[in-house]
């Protein structure tokens, strides 16, 4: 059985690239869930627990994003120095 490693060996960059990636699906989500929930609006049925489940993920996503900003920050001694 395998087990998750703990160790990470990600560049700023690798980073950048992650928040980017999520950032975009971020929107193409945003505008899905829109979609879903004007569909629910207009028509009942399913695209109301779309929208739901779309509106979940899009809060995972911007937890995710904000433990991947605060990981990047970094404080020096220096930059606490004013």
């Amino acid at each position: 059985m395998t087990r998750p490693n703990p160790n990470f060996d990600l560049t700023v960059e690798d980073v950048d690239l992650i928040e980017t990636a999520l950032c975009q699906s971020q929107k193409i989500l945003a505008q899905r869930r829109l979609s879903y929930e004007h569909c629910a609006h207009v028509e009942g049925g399913p695209s109301g627990e779309k929208a739901l489940r779309v509106g979940e993920t899009l809060s995972r996503i911007q937890e995710l994003l904000g433990r991947l900003s605060t990981q990047k920050t970094v404080s020096s001694p220096a930059a606490s120095v004013s």
